[in-house]
Parts: C-alpha cells; sequence; structure tokens
C-alpha cells in the first residue's frame, strides 16, 4: 500500500516534475495561511505546527489536510482534546494526528485557555454583546483585523480588543455602543438552532424548581439545540454528570458546536446518546435528577423514572395542555411521585422613564408548561399535589 507521506510516486525513480512541485509549494502556503487564520491563539499554533511537521515528513494527501484546516474551532479543539479526527479522514492522517497530540507540550492548555476566567480585558476569539442606545443587541465574535457590521454603522474589532467590559464605542456613523460579554441568556436567545430552545425564563425556573447543585448526576432527554444543556453544565460544575440522549443526529451536531462554542471547550463531563430515551439501558436509581423536553413525554417517563434515585426530582417542559395533563396522570398512576407541581412562568417587563412608568408593550407570555415531581421510595403511599 502506497504511502500517502510519500512527495512522489514508486514509479517515479524518487523524481519529481518541476510542475508538481511548484503546486504543492503554493498548496502548502494557502494551508499555513488558512491555518494561520484561526481565531483561537491554541488552535493556530496548534495547528500551523502540525502542518509544518506534515509538510517536513513529506505528507502528500493535501485534499486531507485541506479538509482538516476547513473545521471549525469547536471540532478542532475536541480532535486535539481527543486525540482523534473525525472518521471521515483517511486512517495514516488519523493515526499521525494522534501521535502528534500526545507529543504536543500545550495540549492540556487548549482547555486551559478556552476555561480561562471571563474577566479582565477583552480577548480576540471572545464573544461580545454590543447594545445600542435603545438596548438592542448584537452578539459578535472578536476576530483581529475585521469590523462589526450593522445597520448604524461598523466597529473595527481591533478597537475592542484589549478593552474592559462596559467600555462606550462609537460607530463610523456617530452611534454609541456599550460592550459587554454576553451573559448566558443573550447567548442562549442569539444561537444557531435546529429546535426551539428551552427559553432563558423558564430554564431559570427549572433550574431553581429541579434543585441543580455542584456534582449533581443529570439525566437529560431531547437534548434539541443544548441550549437547557449548557444552563445544567453551569448548575453541576465540572464535578457533575449530565448525560443527554437525543434520536436527532444533526440536532446533535449543532448542540455540540453550540456548547463548544460558548463554553470555549468540550466538556469532559458531558455524555451524548444518539439514541432514543424510551429504548435506552439506564442503571436504576443512578441519577440525582431528570429532565425530559420531548414531544410525547410520556414515551420516556418509564426509564426516566428507572433511572432516578428515590428523592430525586423530574423536571419535564411541554408546550400544550394535552402533553401536560397526559404526563401528570402518567405520573399519578405510577404511584411513584409525589409533590407534583404545574408551572407557567410569564415575564412581563416594565418601562422606566421619568415620571412615565408602565408595563411594556411587550411581554413574554406562554412559551411552556413546566412539570415537577418527586421520586419516591416505591411501596409508599400517593403524596398529594403542591398547588402555589
Amino acid at each position: 500500500m502506497t504511502d500517502p507521506r510519500r512527495t512522489s510516486s514508486p514509479d517515479s525513480n524518487e523524481t519529481s516534475h518541476p510542475e508538481t512541485t511548484a503546486d504543492a509549494t503554493v498548496v502548502w502556503k494557502e494551508l499555513m495561511y488558512e491555518a494561520g487564520r484561526r481565531s483561537r491563539a491554541e488552535v493556530e499554533l496548534f495547528l500551523t505546527t502540525f502542518l509544518g511537521a506534515c509538510q517536513a515528513q513529506g505528507w502528500s494527501d493535501l485534499e486531507a489536510l485541506r479538509r482538516l484546516v476547513a473545521l471549525e474551532d469547536p471540532d478542532l479543539y475536541r480532535a486535539i482534546v481527543t486525540g482523534r479526527l473525525p472518521e471521515s479522514f483517511p486512517e495514516a492522517l488519523q493515526v499521525l494526528w494522534s501521535d502528534f497530540v500526545c507529543r504536543w507540550p500545550a495540549r492540556r492548555a487548549v482547555s486551559d485557555v478556552a476555561a480561562a476566567s471571563r474577566t479582565g480585558p477583552l480577548r480576540a476569539g471572545e464573544w461580545v454583546l454590543l447594545m445600542d442606545a435603545k438596548g438592542r443587541r448584537y452578539l459578535t465574535r472578536l476576530e483581529p483585523g475585521q469590523n462589526f457590521t450593522f445597520h448604524l454603522g461598523s466597529v473595527p474589532m481591533d478597537t475592542l480588543i484589549g478593552q474592559t467590559e462596559g467600555t462606550a464605542v462609537r460607530s463610523s456613523k456617530g452611534h454609541t455602543l456599550l460592550v459587554f460579554r454576553p451573559t448566558l441568556r443573550d447567548y442562549l436567545l442569539q444561537m444557531p438552532r435546529h429546535a426551539q430552545v428551552v427559553y432563558p425564563k423558564d430554564s431559570a425556573v427549572m433550574a431553581m424548581w429541579g434543585d441543580l447543585y455542584p456534582g449533581a448526576r443529570v439525566l437529560e432527554a431531547g437534548l434539541g439545540s443544548g441550549a437547557l444543556a449548557m444552563v445544567i453544565l453551569r448548575a453541576i460544575g465540572p464535578t457533575g454528570r449530565l448525560v443527554s440522549y437525543e434520536i436527532r443526529a444533526d440536532f446533535i451536531r449543532r448542540a455540540m458546536r453550540n456548547i463548544e462554542r460558548w463554553l470555549g471547550y468540550v466538556p469532559e463531563n458531558h455524555e451524548i446518546h444518539h439514541e432514543d430515551i424510551a429504548r435506552a439501558q439506564v442503571e436504576p436509581g443512578s441519577f440525582d435528577r431528570v429532565f425530559l423536553d420531548l414531544p410525547t413525554p410520556t414515551d420516556g417517563l418509564a426509564v426516566a423514572t428507572g433511572a432516578l434515585r428515590p428523592g430525586g426530582i423530574l423536571v419535564s417542559i411541554s408546550p400544550t395542555v394535552p402533553q401536560v395533563q397526559e404526563t401528570v396522570e402518567w405520573l399519578r398512576a405510577s404511584n411513584l411521585y409525589g409533590s407534583i407541581e404545574v408551572l407557567e412562568v410569564l415575564v412581563r417587563p416594565w418601562n422606566v422613564r421619568g415620571p412615565s412608568v408602565r408595563p411594556a408593550h411587550f411581554m413574554v407570555a406562554h412559551t411552556a408548561f413546566i412539570v415537577v415531581a418527586r421520586r419516591l421510595r416505591p411501596g409508599q403511599t400517593f403524596v398529594d399535589d403542591v398547588y402555589i
């Protein structure tokens, strides 16, 4: 089998045609240029060093390297941390990549730098939130040499890098913008999505009523675009564990990318299964909390109930009344749950401007119903619902 790292064919007597050598030189320059444009310095350093090693070893499968350089930062982060490229890459490149990762002295620095405290001056590659005088919010990523352009002009990103949060900047049209690091709420509302996300007003209540805490073991069914998973991961901390089940592969890809874009690294305590929760094999009583976001919650309640320890809390979110009714009836009929609550969260902002103090014209009303229940020890008597 021909080694793809050879620069000439076995029949060429190790002699390269000038045209081929010239073309390869151009391609290598293009690869190094694209690798050097990564928005995160640690990825750029790893990728450019890896390409240099490939070139030194005479790697000739330049098409595979083109695909490697085309990967987005979150995908490269995952490949660096795990030491494994996506399965579509040639096995020879997989071996070279894995060996290089093992010998890379800054491997752990990838996660360490990405997980650095969200304080201090704004850095290249960070997400920032720009707010105009009317409170409109614009989420963008700081890329050196680029401009943030919108209907009120443009702002050079180089003028934002190194600034402190809360700084006021002016656009090219003279409009003032405030720059902050985005909150998780800001990111969740503007991140790319396939499915409807769990809104911050609902996820905040779910986290509180679900009593998430550092170190908790959490089962999630219905990963969607990853919004609820991000809230859970933040609450349980690095000592906790989140296991998510999702039946759609495209949702999983989008959710993983959203989570990595926000965190800046691959969370090692998040395990994702491309599987229907109704068919999952879960160790009994191995989870402290269960969160369901399913079209038909009752499909996942049997597995969820078995996975939840006595005293654990189940939280289910559904947009319609029939879903809620079926969920509550299932919980009651099981005789394994008590303290059943059904909640709806309505948020009404207010305008306060001098003597004008009134409710805003727009409010976030119904988005979903939340069902919360506590797992009983088998053989106990059903406990009446809690009404608030």
